[in-house]
């Protein structure tokens, strides 16, 4: 008897989301793997995916480490722990093995370069079933192998094709459990930023401590609450206390759940050097707080190239500070892109959009690539 996974309604409604339950037919099994343990948006989504699949009535059982956040927040009976130490772990390879051979998998959905190239090993019965969600422009020439590929964003897309130009590309754009709240008035007080995400140089967290010491140079008033955590930490606490901002920025450190985080916030900044997508831009649009970003794939895509939020230039301190700037000083007309960006998220990055778009991708790759 092959082992089972999780599609059980104990675990639907155990979970604190609802989704619009679109049940697949026929019958599909897939192994979902997630190898990373550090917390971060591909990690999240490969939960979110899990999630999904298992609400629309697929059976899907979960690998990834022991301490990663699949184990955290899955059942027992969905999760197998697979702690893989270097690419082609040969221990990971052989658990993978017999966890499909058990479990008989109609696909086998990696995330991370890794989980694929564990996926791909030709004696583990996995390659032809394997496809890769792709989370971002760090994609290798394993990819050529698969049988088809799933995109997270447009640009994604645009660069994974760009390479493997016959591959069959899917774009499931991320999607999460948005929290709609009332758009944010002008503020009373001093206007508090906010910024969320891992303290990764990629983030561009130090543009917007720098951005904060012009701000305060030119007499505008505000604060800013930096959440998340990660190995930029100690030189931007450093650089905080550099730039003179110290009265001014503090962190919240990691957000679990960031509905109420958004909540007490007046602007959210997302200060991108590289971002794919930028899943937190549209939780902030969902929650009705205005959105300054930079002018990068995934929140260009997100904000429809300017229409629904400000932005700026990357890497650029003193044009997030004047985006910033101008946000606050013309409210009016922030407020009239935040209302239009709540509906726009809450339409298309929903739960309920999300699981809708994937299982319709996971329908044709089984259907059209895999058989």
């Amino acid at each position: 008897m092959a082992a089972k996974g999780c599609n059980s309604a104990e675990y639907m409604y155990d979970t604190a989301y609802i989704f619009v339950c679109l049940r697949i037919s026929p019958f599909m099994r897939v192994l979902n793997i997630m190898l990373a343990q550090v917390r971060g948006g591909v990690e999240t989504m490969s939960l979110r995916y899990h999630e999904a699949m298992t609400a629309a009535g697929i059976d899907v059982l979960s690998l990834g480490h022991s301490d990663g956040v699949l184990a955290h927040h899955l059942p027992a009976e969905c999760f197998r722990p697979v702690n893989a130490l270097v690419n082609h772990d040969p221990f990971a390879a052989w658990a993978l093995r017999r966890i499909a051979r058990d479990f008989r998998p109609d696909i086998v959905l990696t995330h991370g370069n890794r989980a694929t190239g564990i996926a791909l090993l030709p004696f583990l019965g996995t390659a032809e079933k394997t496809v890769q969600v792709v989370h971002n422009f760090r994609h290798k020439g394993q990819l050529s192998r698969l049988r088809a590929a799933i995109c997270v964003s447009d640009s994604v897309h645009d660069s994974v094709a760009a390479v493997h130009p016959d591959m069959p590309l899917f774009t499931v754009a991320n999607f999460g459990p948005l929290t709609e709240r009332p758009v944010k008035p002008a503020p009373a007080g001093t206007p508090v930023l906010g910024t969320l995400g891992r303290l990764h140089v990629n983030k561009g967290i130090d543009v917007m401590v720098r951005a904060m010491a012009l701000l305060k140079a030119q007499g505008v008033k505000a604060v800013l609450k930096i959440a998340g955590d990660g190995p930029e930490l100690p030189r931007l606490t450093r650089l905080i206390i550099d730039e003179g901002v110290s009265g001014r920025v503090q962190f919240a450190g990691w957000i679990e759940g960031p509905a109420d985080y958004l909540h007490g916030l007046d602007l959210f900044v997302l200060p991108s050097r590289v971002e794919p997508f930028g899943l937190v831009v549209a939780e902030s649009m969902a929650a009705g707080v205005p959105v300054v970003a930079t002018d990068i794939d995934g929140p260009k895509e997100i904000l429809q190239h300017g229409a629904l939020g400000q932005l700026c230039a990357a890497e650029d301190p003193e044009a997030l500070a004047a985006a910033i700037a101008l946000a606050l000083a013309d409210w009016k007309t922030t407020l009239e892109k935040a209302r239009a960006a709540q509906s726009h998220a809450l339409s298309q990055f929903s739960l309920a959009a999300g699981q809708k778009r994937l299982v319709e991708t996971l329908q044709q790759i089984a259907q059209n690539h895999l058989s």
